[in-house]
């Protein structure tokens, strides 16, 4: 007998042995046919399993091969040839008996769920725990096919957790909270995002008596999430939290209803602070819907058991159905019916999977349901298995209705289902989807038309029940002259609305004598649709008619009339008077005020209809005045918003809108970007080149500013293939740049390198001198963000001087005020203050200042000033860059400045207003990684300041984990140094020892001069305590030296401080008390609290009550 295990890498046994198979894809075959044992699989499966969207053109001999040796593998066994059949369905490997890990699983799991139903908790929990015990690592541990990777292993692993959290709540109801913390430790350290782990832990440290623990995990918790996700805590969680706070007693009552019986589902109500994103994102309900009842109930059928959810395997309900049956109506309409059932919301999108210019892609997709979930849009993954991933951990214990509409395929589909068993997924498709059944469970719900009696009703609904009632044998035939297709009947329902004094007989007349009528095939229910279309577009006004066809051109998913105008080259008046006659014939829908689309049916006839009637030169003139507008608008308002960026010129035609201010412009911008870069991939793929590269050019300054990673890398693809395909060198220098930029701001270095490098020898190809200094401005950034300051600053000073000679005023502002950073950290401050005031001065002499710029140079110039020890002038010009900054939408320049301005307030003690700066750059959420990584710091240095050094240890660990995932070495050197601190005030000395020399080695003997000072300065104190007073007089003096040096009184007048202790070490106790008098003397001219703490010295050396 085989023994099949795959809930771990897979093993096959046979009569106790071990059976070898070692070829990766047989293995993965196997996996397959396991998956789906004693059911069919096909082929096609079987290949897209194993290959995936590129399968080798002999798949399928290759396959055939494949099942071959697996047979002949498992007959040299078993002596068996009929292991793995052939039927009229595909493969089939028959279980006969044999042993499987994963069927053991789910008969336990189903057992254990049918004891827990009976209150019958001892039994529950012994069965989960033998389910567990089945397990031998991650499921399909050593799998290579993206299938089992992606879909396969997360579901079964998912269907893991799950049996874990009800086994977790059978031992808790039995007050077994001490005996399972250890285990649940252990699965949070591998599992840190699901929170449903978080609320049995508090909930078990809590009823062991550990309160305060309970307490501190919650914080941990929350801290991992807002890091990772950007997300606070969600409502199940924050409500443990809170009745933790309150010492609820109930809570302690091992058989408290903390899962209420519901199959390990938290259900304690939320209070008015919970913060999980409620997303209510479906569509509104069409008051016309009629019928469906028993497709309703088919429906309420896949509905998840709240009670019991099956582990790990989230309901699929598939519908499906010819175009017009309203399967997206239906769809809407029992997610509305049956909202209660899915209290964490509902998500939907459009997959256009039918419209050959526009299906949906799952990226796409997937960023548009992590905004909805709360995710802000940096935080949002570029690329498809991190979104999904993300995306599945917010869903992780949630019970959600996610509506996906007009899958074309299971590919669509499989990264946008959640791995939680509380969710529910609606697919709509033309398409039977038979993966989707066979591999993951769907359930199909097949939709037809309606019944007669049903879609006389829906006339009735419509045109109102009188005219119906008048008319009962023209409703009948009106209804089945439109095949009783929903789409149809309100079609022409609304046609007949249009025209009271219109008698049904007539409309149906007019339907039989239409031109076309004769062409139809008895049942064929698509001509008859042709037929209502061809009735209700030929009353049309020409005009409107005009309007109709031309729509079918436009790229995105909507328009608005503005765009519609430069469409049909008319005044918006009339333009917005064709759409509203549109959406009056119901072909046309206004799904958002001003925001017009239609269904893709109506598409393809909008396309036909054109094809028909115009002439290809006037195609291509409404096209090209589209584009024209589009371009001439995308320019305007990233002019308006983002004024700095250097971008190609646009040809200026005159077309497109203008924009008031920056909100105007980047409302606009946000509401057009599906569009543009479904405009900018259409354009690259068909045509005009041209419009694709600029237009990708043009949106990359709103891009990087919004860091909206997945449609900036999409639009700088399409826009450097468009500008390979039109020969053209500088709009392919663009499109290098823009994904240099694209890849500075998700941390990338390398890559933005190389894309920098390939536009700077394009750059200078053209002679391009203004794109030559962007290109080398940006080397000079990741230069600098990577610590190689020396190469940022050749690299700086090339792009400065090649935008001077240029007479290029902007470059040279914006290198100017980079270089001043640079100068900064390398601690040459007086140079880094002439570099920043020439900059601020650059920025009021070009165009309208240059606000993000000059924004950025005051904050740079304020930090220096604050290291030179000019306290007033730093503040004055940090919170003039903060005000500069508040109204622009500059989240993460923002951010950095608030930082400046804690630490400001820190050293001056004022720690309220510190924690204010702080709180209000951790609500910007910019997901920008050296700028949390920087926040963290700031809450360390508070914490330091009150001297709570153990919370200032996990700030600062914090702050070092983000510096080195993203290459910050200025953000790493921060962190080391403040722990080199803490430690030793902790007297951790050998700790603070390796600390300190790990950021005094990271900063280099000069290249981040005060960097090194304070390393030095750390290390002297460490020498000391460790009885080293030689070596700490020699740290102490080079930190003196190098502070002195770079006219740094604040890292003087701490150098002092520990030479003074040197010297009261050694007994020098004058020698002692000068320097601490020349320590306080500097830090009272800088207004910092350390003064108090150099007073209580000196007295204490003298007794002398000094003020």
């Amino acid at each position: 007998m085989f023994d099949y295990r795959i809930l771990g890498p897979l093993e096959v046994f046979h009569a106790g042995e071990p059976l070898s198979i070692s070829a990766p894809r047989e293995r993965d075959l196997l996996a397959l046919l396991l998956l789906a044992a004693d059911r069919a699989v096909g082929t096609e499966d079987l290949v897209d399993g194993l290959w995936g969207s590129t399968p080798p053109a002999t798949a399928r001999t290759t396959l055939h091969n494949y099942i071959k040796r697996l047979r002949r593998r498992l007959h040299d066994a078993c002596g068996d040839h009929g292991t793995i059949a052939t039927g009229p369905g595909g493969y089939v490997l028959r279980q006969d008996g044999a042993l499987l890990d994963l069927r053991e699983f789910e008969r336990l799991t189903r057992s254990a769920g049918e004891a827990r139903e009976r209150g019958e908790d001892a039994a529950a929990s012994a069965r989960l725990k033998a389910a567990l015990a089945l397990w031998r690592g991650d499921a399909l541990a050593d799998s290579r096919a993206e299938r089992l990777v992606q879909i396969e292993a997360p579901r079964l692993n998912e269907a893991r957790l799950l049996a874990f959290e009800h086994w977790l709540d059978a031992e808790l109801r039995m007050g077994r909270h001490a005996q399972v913390l250890a285990d649940l430790q252990s699965h949070i350290g591998r599992r840190a995002l699901r929170e449903s782990l978080y609320v049995r832990l508090l909930v078990a440290l809590y009823r062991a008596g550990r309160r305060s623990d309970a307490l501190d995990a919650y914080q941990q918790a929350r801290n991992r999430l807002i890091r990772d996700t950007g997300l606070e805590p969600g409502r199940e969680l924050a409500a443990v939290h809170r009745r933790i706070l309150a010492d609820d007693a109930s809570l302690l009552d091992p058989r408290a209803p903390m899962d209420d019986g519901d199959g390990g589902r938290v259900d304690i109500p939320a209070g008015p602070g919970s913060s999980w994103v409620l997303p209510a994102q479906l569509p509104p309900s069409n008051s016309a819907f009629t019928g469906r009842s028993a497709t309703m109930r088919l429906l309420d059928t896949v509905l998840p058991n709240r009670r019991a959810p099956s582990p790990g395997a989230v309901g699929i309900g598939l519908i499906t159905g010819q175009a017009g049956t309203g399967k997206t109506t239906l769809a809407v309409h029992w997610g509305h019916a049956r909202r209660d059932h899915f209290p964490d919301g509902q998500l939907y999108v459009n997959l256009h999977g039918y419209d050959t210019d526009r299906p949906t892609r799952p990226t796409d997709a997937l960023s548009g349901f992590l905004r909805a979930l709360g995710v802000p849009a940096p935080r949002i993954p570029a690329d498809e298995e991190s979104a999904a991933a993300l995306y599945r951990s917010l869903c992780a214990g949630k019970q959600l209705l996610v509506i996906l509409d007009n899958a074309r395929s299971a590919a669509q589909v499989r990264p946008l289902l959640p791995g939680s068993g509380g969710c529910l997924v609606l697919v709509t498709s033309r398409n039977a989807l038979g993966g989707l059944v066979a591999r993951d469970g769907a359930t199909t719900v097949p939709l037809g038309v309606l019944e007669p009696a049903e879609a006389e009703q829906l006339l009735a609904r419509i045109v109102g029940s009188a005219r119906t009632r008048a008319e009962p044998d023209a409703s009948a035939a009106l209804t089945a002259a439109c095949a009783c297709l929903p789409l149809a009947v309100g079609v022409t329902a609304a046609d007949l609305v249009l025209h009271p004094e219109r008698s049904i007989a007539e409309q149906v007349r007019r339907l039989r004598g239409d031109q076309l009528t004769a062409l139809q095939i008895p049942g064929d229910d698509q001509s008859a649709v042709r037929a209502v279309l061809d009735t209700s577009y030929t009353a049309l006004a020409a005009a409107a008619a005009r309007m109709f066809r031309l729509l079918g051109l436009v790229p995105g998913a909507d328009i608005t009339a503005p765009a519609a105008a430069a469409l049909a080259g008319v005044p918006a008046e009339d333009a917005a008077d064709r759409l509203r006659q549109l959406t009056r014939t119901h072909l046309l829908e206004e799904h958002a005020p001003g925001r017009y689309t239609f269904h893709d049916l109506l598409r393809a006839y909008a396309r036909d209809r054109l094809r028909q009637q115009d002439p290809e030169s006037e195609r291509a003139d409404a096209l090209a005045r589209l584009h024209s507008w589009y371009l001439g608008s995308a320019d305007a308002a990233v002019q308006q918003s983002h004024p700095e960026g250097v971008r190609l010129p646009v040809p200026h035609t005159g077309a497109g809108l203008a924009f008031a201010d920056t909100g105007a412009a980047v409302e606009w911008l946000d509401e057009e970007r599906a569009n543009l870069v479904a405009l900018v991939r259409h354009a690259a793929d068909q045509g005009p080149w041209p419009v694709a590269w600029m237009l990708a050019d043009t949106l990359r300054p709103y891009m990087m500013a919004g860091a909206y990673a997945s449609d900036w890398l999409a639009v700088a693809s399409a826009g450097l293939a468009a500008a390979e395909a039109d020969g053209s060198l500088p709009g392919q220098a663009a499109a290098h740049r823009s994904f240099s930029s694209a890849y500075i701001n998700q941390s990338a270095y390398d890559s933005s390198r190389l894309h920098d490098m390939k536009a700077l020898e394009l750059y200078r190809r053209t002679g391009a001198t203004q794109g030559q200094a962007a290109t080398l401005n940006s080397l000079s950034l990741a230069a600098w963000y990577t610590g190689r300051l020396d190469d940022a600053l050749h690299y700086g000073e090339q792009s400065m001087e090649t935008s001077r000679s240029a007479g290029f005023r902007v470059g040279e502002a914006i290198s100017t005020a980079n270089l001043g950073a640079v100068l900064h950290d390398m601690g040459r401050l007086a140079e880094a203050h002439e570099r920043l005031t020439g900059a601020v001065g650059l920025c009021g002499g070009v165009n309208d200042g240059l606000p993000k710029l000059a924004a950025i140079a005051q904050r740079n110039l304020g930090v220096v000033l604050h290291e030179q020890g000019k306290v007033k002038g730093a503040a004055e010009a940090l919170t003039t860059a903060a005000d500069m900054q508040r109204g622009r939408g500059s989240f993460v320049d923002l951010a950095y400045t608030l930082f400046w301005l804690a630490v400001t307030s820190i050293h001056s003690g004022d720690r309220g207003v510190a924690l204010g700066y702080i709180d209000q750059a951790f609500g910007l959420e910019t997901g920008e990684v050296r700028a949390e990584a920087d926040l963290h710091t700031a809450h360390a240095l508070l914490a330091q300041s009150i001297g709570n050094h153990g919370r200032a240890l996990q700030r600062f660990e914090k702050a070092k984990e983000l510096a080195r995932r993203c290459g910050g070495r200025t953000q790493e050197l921060r962190a080391l140094n403040g722990l080199a601190e803490s430690s030793l005030r902790l007297g951790r000395l050998t700790e603070a020892r390796t600390h300190g020399e790990s950021a005094r080695k990271l900063a280099g003997d000069g290249e981040y001069g005060l960097f090194h000072a304070r390393a030095l300065t750390v290390l002297a104190e460490v020498e000391l305590a460790q009885g080293h007073g030689d070596s700490a007089e020699q740290h102490a003096q080079q930190a003196l030296a190098s502070c002195t040096a770079a006219g740094h009184p604040l890292g003087v007048a701490d150098a002092l401080l520990v030479l003074g202790h040197i010297r009261k070490a050694t007994g020098e106790d004058e020698a002692c008390e000068r320097t601490w008098k020349d320590a306080l003397g500097g830090y009272e001219s800088l207004g910092a609290c350390r003064a108090s703490e150099v007073r209580a010295l000196l007295r204490a050396a003298d007794g002398v009550d000094r003020k």
